[in-house]
Parts: structure tokens; C-alpha cells; sequence
């Protein structure tokens, strides 16, 4: 299955989201927000240099991972929107 970045952010937009932010191999912040949108933001304004960064999506009782490629795909694509 191919990821949408588009698709992700029109069914997720709205969805609590947990970012974590790792320095090696632990985790050095964990912040939640009310959107995928506010996590986005913060992502992009912080001043942390992790070494990985992970999206937990929070859905009907279930999380979706957001990560690696996709993450940057979707980073893209809210940039785009913003513009």
C-alpha cells in the first residue's frame, strides 16, 4: 500500500497525536496534541535534534504510526497546504 500524505491529513487532520522524539536509542520527548495538525507544527518549531522522529495517531482505540518516509511526505505536503 502506497502512503497519500493528502489522504493521511484528510483522515487524520483531526486525530490526537502523540510526537515522540528519539536521541538514539530512548526516548528524549513525548508531547501530545489535540491534532495532527498542532503535532506537525510543533514538529517543525521545535528546537530538539532527534535522532528520529515518530507520529502516534490516536483512533478509535487504535494508533497509527506515522514515521521515516511517510513523515517527511507528510511534512511536505502541510507545507504545501500552508503556502
Amino acid at each position: 500500500m502506497v502512503f497519500d500524505a493528502s489522504e493521511a491529513m484528510s483522515r487524520f487532520g483531526e486525530s490526537h497525536t502523540t510526537v515522540v522524539l528519539w536521541q538514539r536509542f530512548e526516548v528524549s520527548h513525548r508531547e501530545m496534541f489535540d491534532s495532527l495538525k498542532s503535532a506537525i507544527e510543533f514538529i517543525r518549531g521545535n528546537s530538539f535534534r532527534p535522532t528520529r522522529v515518530e507520529l502516534h495517531l490516536h483512533r478509535g482505540g487504535h494508533d497509527v504510526l506515522i514515521a521515516g518516509d511517510e513523515l517527511a511526505q507528510l511534512l511536505q505536503e502541510h507545507a504545501g497546504q500552508k503556502a
